[in-house]
């Protein structure tokens, strides 16, 4: 076939004026026509489809869709809600423009949980659309760090009620966290590996560390203090914010204890 009959073939598959996606699918048609652009190439370029203002539309309505089905299981919630109205208005506002963007299933399971978590919520949640915001920044590795945190730095029976309540406070200490240095250095290391060593011994603990950190930077974790650690097979500590337990709280998550860092009934 002639070089001239490959363009006029594709400027007829896609005319001027059908936008970005297009004018890509364009290049990538010639060269490949040309026997320039590999077929695992031109593969790797799939997710242009979903550029298209097409494909954003029926995205946009496929997560509307979810997000009516699950608020209409809470609807009688919503009358007494503690959350502002506004800020889950505009929650779903990023949300939307965040799924069209990403075409991301699992984040978009997590936008509508924490959406629909905020209407249900006996604590009042502030600033939503910053929880949003954190969603579409974790990774799947974050949120295995979360849950890791949330299982072994925040056990059923940490907090001890002490007589009377209202002169002594339940309150932790600090070596309540760093005595399960260990476990969480352990834990952390096998769920991010998927791999079992029962003492330990052949994990580097620098990943773990380094998830921690992050979440530390999103306000959802602390980095407790210890001693100086030798890189990299000590262990480290760290423990969830309130932040971070209210997050796991909105993605739909068991949270212990959760009456002694909200207050009573759930209430700040």
């Amino acid at each position: 076939m002639a070089i001239d009959n490959v363009y006029d073939a594709i400027d007829k598959q896609y005319p001027k004026g059908d936008g970005l996606t297009s004018g890509i699918m364009k290049v990538l048609d010639t060269g490949k026509a040309l026997g320039k652009v590999s077929p695992p190439i031109y593969g790797f370029f799939a997710f242009l489809n979903s550029m298209s203002a097409k494909a954003r539309q029926e995205r946009a309505e496929a997560f509307v869709s979810q997000l009516v089905e699950d608020m209409v299981k809470v609807q009688d919630t919503m009358e007494n809600m503690r959350t502002d109205i506004t800020e889950v208005q505009a929650a779903t506002r990023i949300s939307l423009e965040y799924d069209t963007e990403e075409f991301d299933d699992k984040k978009r399971d997590r936008y509508v949980s924490a959406i629909t978590g905020s209407i249900t919520s006996e604590t009042r949640v502030n600033d939503l659309v910053s929880f949003i915001q954190d969603i579409e920044k974790l990774g799947e590795r974050d949120l295995i760090g979360l849950k890791v945190l949330n299982r072994i730095m925040n056990k059923q029976d940490d907090w001890k009620e002490q007589a009377p309540p209202q002169m002594n406070p339940p309150k932790l200490h600090p070596n309540t966290f760093r005595f399960r240095a260990q476990e969480l250095s352990l834990q952390m290391a096998q769920a991010l590996t998927g791999k079992t060593d029962q003492n330990g011994s052949k994990f580097s603990r620098e990943e773990g560390l380094q998830i921690c950190i992050r979440l530390e930077g999103f306000g959802l974790a602390e980095v407790i203090e210890m001693s100086p650690r030798e890189v990299p097979i000590s262990n480290y500590c760290a423990r969830l914010t309130t932040r971070g337990l209210m997050l796991l709280k909105l993605l739909g998550e068991d949270v212990p204890n959760w009456k002694h860092y909200f207050g009573p009934n759930g209430a700040l």
